[in-house]
């Protein structure tokens, strides 16, 4: 793993338990997963589909135009 990955990824944990602390404090972990997954649950399904269109929708376009330009970089003359 490079360096940079690995900051990267030290940013994305720092940020994520920011926003938790940020939003339940410091109250019990359990009680706070259990809302987590409770308010999940509660959800419609067509946020479900929604947000599973959008996934769909960015790794097709990964897909098609991310990844042939990458080969058209690497192909060489």
């Amino acid at each position: 793993m490079d360096s940079r990955l690995s900051f990267d990824l030290v940013l994305v944990v720092l940020a994520a338990l920011l926003s938790y602390t940020e939003t339940f404090g410091f109250a019990d972990p359990r009680a706070t997963i259990y809302e987590i997954i409770g308010v999940l649950l509660g959800l419609d399904i067509r946020v479900y589909l929604v947000l599973g269109g959008m996934v769909g929708m960015s790794f097709v376009a990964y897909l098609v135009v991310y990844l042939p330009q990458k080969a058209a970089r690497s192909a060489g003359p």
